[in-house]
């Protein structure tokens, strides 16, 4: 078992540059999201956000150390991610939903693709 130092150091270091500056991304969205959403009342769809930043977060430092389950769980949420705020704003369910970085994460979705033969 890796401490969490050399956890950081692999996922500095491990991948490419662009990686681990995306994680930084993510962590950043994160806590801005927790931060625009903070006045919101607990069952309210808006803090979706959170719950979806938190996930890319987790993946996204996942896939940072070549793991395959976490570009796997990446790709799985926005895979749903997309799907339901689609379905939303098409009409076919009646909630407001906004969604981060809808265009974003299907970028960052390429990215894993180019580099998944290297994963573990």
């Amino acid at each position: 078992m890796r401490s969490f130092k050399e956890l950081v150091i692999d996922i500095v270091q491990k991948p490419p540059v662009l990686f681990p500056l995306v994680g930084l991304f993510h962590f950043l969205m994160l806590v801005w999201t927790i931060w625009s959403d903070r006045y919101l009342h607990f069952p309210d769809v808006a803090l979706l956000e959170v719950l979806w930043m938190i996930g890319y977060t987790f993946f996204w430092i996942a896939a940072c150390d070549f793991r395959k389950w976490g570009a796997s769980g990446y790709f799985l949420l926005t895979l749903i991610d997309t799907s339901i705020y689609l379905a939303i704003r098409n009409g076919k369910l009646p909630v407001e939903y906004r969604s981060n970085m809808f265009l974003l994460d299907g970028l960052f979705s390429f990215f894993l693709l180019v580099y998944y033969k290297r994963f573990r």
